[in-house]
């Protein structure tokens, strides 16, 4: 049975688009990247390009797994944890994955400069979600990350991966909580 997934739809819809205009127009995606070194340099606009970074694509192959991951998941989790949480959750897992790519790029001084582009954070954290929901799968994904970000090696930020699955373990695991807390509490629960 499908079910109906509006936010998954929208959020899909908007990075295609966004794709395909920065596809279009080449030069325009340097105006709307995160750089790390931003955090200290101009914290605005490292908030604003935090948030204009989760709808930019390096490539096809790049949106694709995103947006491939989005749909599979999202339209199982968005109708279990609703649309609201789910939002909240996919924006938040993005600031928090750009938050630790940032955090670890001022610490070490690797690729400080480097633009950085995509969904993954956001992806991580609806990962995260099905991980504190019991999916086995998700929790290995997040174990195959770890020793990439260590060891480094590519030019994936493997950190906001990381920083975006921790957010969204952690409110899977507060929503379930509260889930548990409702059913043995009752209408005695606030």
């Amino acid at each position: 049975m499908i079910t109906w997934s509006p936010i998954t739809v929208i959020l899909l819809t908007v990075n295609v688009l966004i794709f395909i205009t920065t596809y279009v127009y080449e030069d325009i995606i340097y105006e709307f990247v995160l750089v790390p070194i931003d955090i200290v340099r101009n914290p605005f606009s490292f908030l604003i390009s935090s948030l204009s970074s989760m709808f930019l694509h390096a490539n096809v192959v790049h949106i694709a797994f995103n947006m491939i991951a989005l749909v599979t998941l999202g339209r199982i989790l968005e109708p279990h944890i609703d649309s609201k949480r789910f939002t909240i959750v996919y924006f938040a897992s993005g600031f928090a994955g750009t938050g630790i790519h940032s955090a670890y790029t001022l610490i070490t001084g690797n690729g400080i400069d480097v633009p950085v582009v995509g969904a993954s954070g956001t992806i991580s954290g609806i990962i995260g979600i099905a991980a504190a929901l019991g999916d086995r799968p998700a929790i290995f994904w997040l174990i195959i990350q770890v020793p990439f970000a260590i060891f480094g090696g590519s030019s994936i930020a493997y950190f906001a991966h990381i920083g975006g699955f921790i957010f969204g373990i952690t409110a899977g695991r507060i929503m379930v909580y509260l889930s548990r807390r409702k059913d043995h509490m009752g209408d005695y629960y606030m």
